[in-house]
């Protein structure tokens, strides 16, 4: 994940949060998207940008060329120090803190770039894709995901509307900002602003997983800074809303073996 700010830092106990409890119901079946869309290209050198704590890498590293070089980048280093640890393969990779509106490469380095859920972070848009154009190939190509809307993602819906009845006059709003970046105009239009002529979005559907209502509920309350937002406002509240949270996923998906529909904009820009 790419930002700096308190508010959507992912520190202390998030990261593995994050990755246990977060990762099989939001990320992993885009995670498997996103390697198969690389695989196809068969790149010699990918740069991944906001590796978190690192699901696509390790699916990259099961569909990339033998030859293939690859350098994850995460601007947080909790997240990366935790991406470490989770990746089994280690050959043929490069671990680096970076951040996307200042990449610490050269011009032309890499022919496919890719990104999972980072850009939404970006507090600069358009630096960052005028970045990821620098360093990439002519004729490379840059893949990343973004969240559709959050009405179309039902159970983060079911957070926020769980936080406007628990804090009704300031409730905390982290998820406004991985939820905000799916205007396909918007998206298309930054990227032309940042030097790229051909990009094609898709809408992609999929099932997220959760062995439990318990575990998804943990994963959205505390896998990220939304779980500060609540400890700042209320110390002793969180377990209390993971309970009911828990309930209210289980009433509309069952308690256990969840699967959850989910809904994201998948872009494919072209240097």
């Amino acid at each position: 994940m790419n930002t700096a700010t308190k508010t959507t830092s992912f520190s202390g106990n998030i990261p593995i949060n994050y990755e246990e409890h977060l990762g099989p119901l939001l990320f992993e079946s885009y995670a498997i998207d996103m390697a198969e869309r690389v695989r196809k290209l068969n790149p010699s050198a990918v740069l991944e940008i906001a590796c978190g704590t690192g699901r696509v890498t390790n699916h990259l590293l099961k569909v990339l060329p033998e030859h293939a070089t690859l350098v994850a980048t995460d601007i947080n280093p909790a997240m990366l120090s935790l991406a470490k640890e989770m990746v089994r393969e280690t050959a043929g990779i490069k671990w680096q803190v970076a951040d996307s509106m200042a990449l610490p490469f050269g011009n032309d380095a890499f022919d496919c770039i890719v990104a999972q859920f980072g850009v939404m972070f970006y507090s600069d848009k358009v630096k960052a894709h005028h970045e990821a154009y620098r360093v990439l190939k002519n004729g490379g190509t840059m893949i990343f995901n973004s969240w559709n809307m959050m009405s179309a993602n039902i159970a983060v819906q079911m957070v926020k509307e769980l936080l406007d009845e628990y804090f009704p006059q300031n409730p905390p709003n982290f998820y406004d900002i991985p939820f905000s970046y799916f205007d396909t105009g918007l998206i298309k239009m930054d990227l032309s602003k940042g030097g790229f002529a051909h990009v094609e979005t898709t809408l992609v559907k999929v099932n997220g997983y959760s062995p439990n209502a318990y575990s998804a509920a943990k994963g959205l309350l505390e896998g990220t800074p939304i779980s500060v937002g609540i400890t700042e406002r209320n110390a002793e509240i969180l377990p209390e809303l993971v309970e009911v949270l828990a309930e209210r996923l289980t009433t509309h998906f069952g308690s256990k073996d969840l699967k959850v529909p989910l809904e994201a904009i998948v872009t494919v820009a072209r240097k």
